[in-house]
């Protein structure tokens, strides 16, 4: 069989996705030593979890006042959250890589132990490959430092 793709049909039809079985941390009350099985994000689910890491909308305003004030100020409309529970639905999966849980159940898992939640989150981000993203959507390195890393690990 050849490298090349040849047709639409044969790109929109490759078996792109990974599963990985995880056994919970101990730890954990109710989860610990349990297995579970995930499967890494669509592109699609990537890119509604950085929207949703990514919710602050800042404008910047050039204000007229005074020579002793600020002459910008910068607005921040709003954040959204809940991101763990949103993962886990997107990402845990049966053996054949079908999710188990149905979008309206997100509000049930935040009723979940968040340290579980947060633990299978943090994986499903992992086997994604999207560590990098995630670092930056919270803040803890910038969109360039990230980009530059991802130059560097390829």
């Amino acid at each position: 069989m050849s490298n090349l793709f040849n047709s639409r049909d044969e790109i929109l039809g490759v078996v792109d996705f990974e599963t990985k079985e995880l056994t919970v941390p101990e730890h954990i009350p109710g989860w610990g030593g349990r297995t579970l099985r995930i499967t890494q994000l669509s592109r699609g689910d990537q890119d509604d979890y950085l929207k949703r890491q990514y919710g602050t909308t800042r404008m910047k305003q050039e204000v007229k006042r005074n020579k002793n004030l600020p002459q910008s100020q910068e607005i921040s409309a709003f954040n959204f959250y809940g991101h763990d529970a949103f993962l886990c639905v997107r990402g845990i999966c049966d053996a054949t890589g079908t999710r188990l849980f149905k979008d309206s159940d997100e509000e049930l898992l935040k009723k979940k132990n968040g340290e579980a939640i947060g633990w299978i989150a943090s994986e499903i981000i992992k086997h994604s490959g999207m560590e990098l993203e995630a670092k930056a959507a919270r803040g803890e390195i910038s969109e360039e430092e990230a980009l530059e890393q991802a130059v560097k690990n390829s």
